[in-house]
């Protein structure tokens, strides 16, 4: 048993390690220029590429970052998340429109600080879905925003997302824009039009800069992968079980363990800053340490409490601390209940439970002998002093006696009958009143 539990936590920190980002290394700086290819869909692991390459231009002391983009869309957050990275880019950034750049990718390319298209191309159609008031508000302040700060005309991001703003001579009231390379370039929106890299680095005076090329990898995949809401609510799901399992199995560890690294998974695709992460994770496992004091110190109730609130509310902000945080959170404590239902009944029969729990007994025949003989209290009434949880304190007749309920929890001041005397251990049931 231990070792597959070595086994797992192995695999598990390896996966950890795998996804960390990476500090990039050392190359030469000058005339060196990073090209980061953004293509499909836009999601966190587009953002968690335009990180990297980021940091490998400030790396190399880089001239300059081309955005080489060709999308129909995506997620809005990661576009707003590589928005903001190219905003806060000390280096110019150049948006290279290969084919298209719709929706979220129109957003990406107003956020650079030039815009170059190829012959054929064409920018805009970013009509959110679906199209409430209240969501095309947000976008649209979002796009004008973004076009005021890199130097581009905001009336025309504002159209891209507005249908009721229009724009004269390419796009009437109701239209929503959208521009090709032509009307881009007579707009001024782009500054040139360019059919390979060699060209856009001849525009901007940037022949012969050796080219860094930044694209999707694996890790970037992995963080998508994590980052994806339903993936983030079976994980949230299996942290509950597994809380729910190591109180049921009465503080082995094992569930405990379990919890600690699913939510260093959880963690993996964050864009928190490392003090922060230091904060939710420490919250995280104090949530998981109250629990299990509780487990260890029955009937006191406030260990329990706090650490359910510290669980649940550091998982709260792993996901993002807003709505669609407590969808997931809601979603996951739905899975959890479901799977622990189909396990609840077989965990102290299974395999897995009988390798670690103590299941020999030591019986008189076997040479054993009690430090006390309880038979007597068999089939007594009593009631309970503590909550038995599933172990605590009970009263039969005058004396006090440590008892262990037959599964599940027994609340306090709740008359009990022993039903079985193993050796020492006294068992109880409650007493049906009905």
């Amino acid at each position: 048993m231990l070792g597959r539990v070595r086994i797992a936590v192995m695999f598990l920190l390896l996966l950890v390690l795998a996804v960390l980002p990476i500090q990039p290394g050392s190359a030469a700086s000058g005339d060196a220029v990073t090209v980061i290819s953004i293509s499909g869909e836009i999601d966190s692991g587009q953002a968690a590429l335009v990180k990297r390459g980021l940091q490998e231009a400030k790396s190399h002391d880089a001239k300059a970052v081309i955005i080489q983009i060709n999308t129909l869309g995506g997620r809005v957050d990661s576009a707003i998340s590589i928005r903001d990275q190219l905003l806060a880019c000390p280096i110019p950034t150049i948006a290279f429109v290969k084919s298209r750049a719709w929706s979220a990718g129109a957003l990406i390319a107003l956020s650079c600080r030039h815009i170059v298209m190829s012959p054929g191309s064409s920018i805009g159609a970013a009509e959110p879905i679906p199209a409430t008031e209240k969501n095309i508000a947000a976008l649209k302040a979002e796009f004008s925003s973004t076009a005021v700060k890199t130097g581009h005309n905001p009336r025309i991001a504002e159209a891209m997302v507005d249908k009721t703003s229009g724009y004269p001579d390419y796009a009437e009231t109701g239209q929503i824009l959208a521009l090709t390379d032509v009307q881009a370039k007579e707009t001024a929106v782009s500054e040139g039009t360019a059919g390979e890299l060699d060209d856009v680095l001849h525009l901007f005076s940037l022949d012969g800069a050796a080219l860094t090329s930044e694209q999707t990898t694996w890790k970037d995949m992995t963080i998508a992968l994590l980052q994806n809401q339903y993936v983030k609510m079976i994980l949230v799901g299996l942290i509950i079980a597994a809380v729910m399992a190591e109180i049921k199995m009465a503080g082995i560890g094992v569930g405990a363990v379990t919890a600690i690294l699913l939510g260093a998974v959880l963690m993996i695709p964050g864009d928190d800053t490392l003090e922060d992460s230091l904060k939710i994770g420490g919250a995280f496992v104090g949530g998981l340490v109250l629990i299990g004091m509780e487990l260890a110190v029955p009937g006191i109730g406030i260990f329990g409490v706090a650490g359910v609130l510290l669980l649940f509310g550091s998982l709260f902000y792993m996901l993002g601390a807003d709505t669609q945080a407590m969808i997931i959170l809601a979603g996951g404590i739905v899975i959890s209940i479901l799977l622990f239902a189909l396990v609840i009944r077989r965990l102290p029969k299974s395999r897995l439970f009988s390798k670690v729990a103590l299941t020999a007994r030591s019986t008189g025949d076997k040479g054993y002998i009690s430090h006390k003989d309880k038979s007597e209290y068999l089939h007594c009434m009593g009631r309970t002093i503590t909550i038995l949880r599933p172990a605590g304190t009970i009263r039969i007749g005058k004396e006090r006696v440590d008892a262990v309920s037959n599964g599940g929890f027994i609340d306090r001041d709740v008359e009990v009958r022993v039903v079985q005397i193993d050796g020492s251990r006294i068992v109880v049931e409650p007493v049906d009143k009905t």
